[in-house]
């Protein structure tokens, strides 16, 4: 079965890579669709690679395990049609059933490079990744809990079903965004809104920043500056 159409046009993709990850947590505060302390993933998943932008993909999904051989374990053809199920770009989150003591890296060089093959921008894992000087030379990203040396005995388990990385309940085809700072969700109905809240967002802060770098700052400027961003339409969120 092939790839459905992507919900979101390649526009729309693009003005969200100019977006960094904590201005979309910002902006997704700002629409007060979900509380604060959700839609993130935990600091635990971490940026392995040296990235300066941020990557925007729908998810593939997946649970793999390395800790013990297994009869059942999914071929790679099960692995490379799962990807072509999801729409490009594509993110692939996967869930280590070996998690938190994970044992063996089912990423580096080679599946690095299959799935930069197959239109996908990066993985986001609360498992194990290795080959990072590959990983970076080839423009493949890397979100992960752990570096790991071994790939120990790593297998597929399912692919394509829901899975809970870094606290974040994701379903195949969900938009994930990563950058320096980690990975979050964006619901996937609020996601033609970031683009201006981003902007709006910056307006605001721009207030108070300008004031914090200037040579007259004081309790009262920066108040008054914090006064300002608010009649820019600013929350009280810091």
């Amino acid at each position: 079965m092939g790839a459905k159409e992507s919900p979101l046009s390649a526009k729309l993709l693009q003005q969200l890579r100019k977006i960094d990850t904590p201005t979309i947590a910002n902006a997704l505060e700002l629409m007060d669709i979900m509380p604060r302390t959700e839609g993130f993933m935990r600091p635990e998943i971490k940026s392995q690679s040296p990235v300066s932008e941020t990557y925007v993909g729908y998810a593939v999904t997946g649970v793999i395990s390395a800790r013990h051989k297994s009869r059942k374990a999914l071929e790679r053809t099960d692995y490379y049609n799962a990807i072509l199920e999801i729409p490009a770009p594509r993110m692939i989150v996967f869930h280590d059933l070996d998690y938190p003591a994970t044992v063996g890296s089912y990423w580096g060089e080679i599946q690095g490079n299959i799935a930069l093959g197959l239109d996908c921008v990066g993985v986001v894992t609360d498992g194990g990744v290795r080959d990072l000087k590959e990983a970076e030379e080839m423009g493949f990203p890397f979100w992960a809990k752990e570096v790991l040396v071994s790939h120990a005995y790593i297998h597929g388990v399912a692919y394509n079903v829901p899975v809970d990385v870094g606290g974040v309940y994701v379903q195949p085809g969900d938009l994930i965004a990563a950058d320096l700072h980690g990975a979050i969700q964006i619901p996937l109905e609020s996601a033609s809104r970031l683009p201006a809240a981003a902007s709006a967002l910056a307006n605001q802060e721009e207030a108070v920043i300008s004031v914090a770098q200037s040579d007259n700052v004081t309790a009262e400027t920066l108040a008054a500056a914090w006064e300002e961003s608010a009649r820019r339409g600013a929350s009280s969120g810091y």
